[in-house]
């Protein structure tokens, strides 16, 4: 493994799937399941692991990957 991927692997924010919820569609959202989303993360289409027998979102792979900077920059002029 070489540094950099080390590195990358320190500084990700591993959240539970009933944040990444929270995060991902708010209070008021209808989030997928959380049966769907481990199912995303069996099959990779979502970033994160299991441990023992919990799963965990990459919360900082998942925003890089799906970051735009033009909607970054309108929510954060509220």
């Amino acid at each position: 493994m070489s540094k950099q991927q080390q590195a990358q692997q320190e500084q990700a924010e591993l959240i539970r799937i009933s944040e990444f919820q929270r995060r991902v569609w708010g209070e008021n959202g209808t989030p997928l399941t959380a049966q769907a989303i481990r199912k995303y993360l069996h099959t990779r289409r979502l970033p994160g692991k299991r441990v023992f027998r919990t799963w965990y979102v990459d919360w900082t792979t998942y925003q890089r990957i799906n970051s735009n900077p033009l909607i970054d920059k309108v929510r954060g002029a509220r």
